[in-house]
């Protein structure tokens, strides 16, 4: 009995996390402005505008992950959460704006996420974390080298996106 409700909790969270993952990849996919100009291929503009798209699809595969119960579902719930949160918590407390100065003097500039996505992704990437390093799902528990690579890749997207 016990097993049937670890499986249907796992399926329930994987199914919420992907369909919400889905609609956000949809949302953020119609605000890409794709261009055909190679010239613009090669400015951080450019790329930086991809970032919530590839947050999201990182979320809708944390989903997909758990509701397979993979064991590195947790990892990717971790490695979303961190990037997510850690890139919004620095803008908040004006950490990027001292990384966009820097950037700045080096010809590049940072960019964030839309104003009324923040608190949907920030409220999404604390739900990932604590899926992640609580266990909910009973799946392999995040490992401190992988808890540091997570924590590592979002303070590097955070000052480069």
């Amino acid at each position: 009995m016990k097993e049937v409700f670890n499986v249907r909790k796992a399926m329930v969270i994987g199914m919420s996390i992907s369909i919400v993952g889905l609609v956000l990849t949809v949302y953020f996919a119609t605000q890409i402005s794709f261009s055909i100009r190679l010239e613009s291929w090669f400015s951080q503009k450019y790329w930086v505008q991809f970032m919530p798209l590839v947050s999201s699809i990182l979320l809708t595969i944390a989903g997909i992950l758990a509701i397979l119960k993979r064991p590195n579902a947790n990892f990717t719930f971790a490695l979303f959460g961190h990037t997510v949160s850690e890139q919004i918590m620095f803008d908040w407390l004006g950490l990027t704006d001292i990384g966009s100065y820097l950037l700045n003097l080096i010809g590049l500039k940072s960019f964030n996420y839309p104003d009324h996505a923040i608190l949907w992704l920030f409220a999404l990437s604390l739900i990932s974390l604590y899926i992640a390093y609580s266990n909910v799902l009973k799946l392999r528990r995040v490992s401190l080298g992988e808890a540091i690579i997570g924590i590592t890749t979002g303070v590097v997207l955070s000052f480069i996106a």
